[in-house]
This record gives C-alpha cells, structure tokens and sequence, in this order.
C-alpha cells in the first residue's frame, strides 16, 4: 500500500529543508542527515536503529 508523503527532503540555494506537498519549505536544516531525522519525526515513522 502506498502512502501519500505530506513532506519532502531537498536542497536549494539555501542548504537543505522539508518542503511540504504543495511546494513550500516549512523547516530549514544544517544537512541532510539533519533534514532526514527531522522528515521522520514529521511523518510520524519509526527510526531506524542504525542510519547508514
């Protein structure tokens, strides 16, 4: 089953962020890994034990 993401990871001029589905960044980060602990907080799902 495949859900609809409500956020998205990517970067800009300004260094990377989560925008939201319609196209506006909601949260700036320091780096990607920085961006992609955030997206999993903000969807609600389980981190991994190990990021690799």
């Amino acid at each position: 089953m495949k859900q609809n993401r409500k956020y998205s990871i990517g970067c800009s001029g300004s260094g990377w962020g989560i925008w939201n589905s319609e196209g506006n960044k909601v949260c700036s980060c320091f780096s990607r890994f920085d961006a992609l602990d955030k997206l999993y907080e903000m969807m609600g799902w389980n981190k991994p034990t190990k990021w690799y």
